[in-house]
């Protein structure tokens, strides 16, 4: 999958990624927004790297999130999808639109394949 090769996304080690994202975005999703230390380690915990000072906005979505990495200071503002089947980075001080999408998903385009 990070080789841009076609994968299984049910795949037992990918699903377990998913599962293990289900339960941290549900958790980010629904926690009270001055809860911020929590908010903090939800998000450390999710992403491979994130960088002091970012802030997502509820709900925000993605795939696996161990493929995100956001520098400092950026803000994802609300419902925001990530699909991080490869990898997604995004710099230091980025101001990310409301309903941003961001895929790196691909699949075969012929039913032959």
């Amino acid at each position: 999958m990070l080789n841009g090769e076609f994968y299984d996304s049910r795949d037992p080690e990918l699903l377990r990624m998913y599962h293990r994202a289900r339960k941290l975005l549900a958790e980010y999703n629904t926690l009270n927004s001055e809860l911020t230390q929590e908010r903090e380690r939800i998000l450390s915990e999710l992403f491979a790297f994130k960088g002091p000072g970012v802030w997502v906005e509820t709900p925000f979505f993605c795939d696996y999130g161990e493929h995100i990495s956001i520098g400092k200071n950026t803000f994802v503002n609300t419902n925001c999808m990530f699909l991080d089947d490869n990898k997604i980075t995004i710099g230091e001080n980025g101001l990310i639109a409301p309903y941003v999408q961001i895929y790196t998903a691909t699949h075969p385009l012929k039913a032959s394949e």
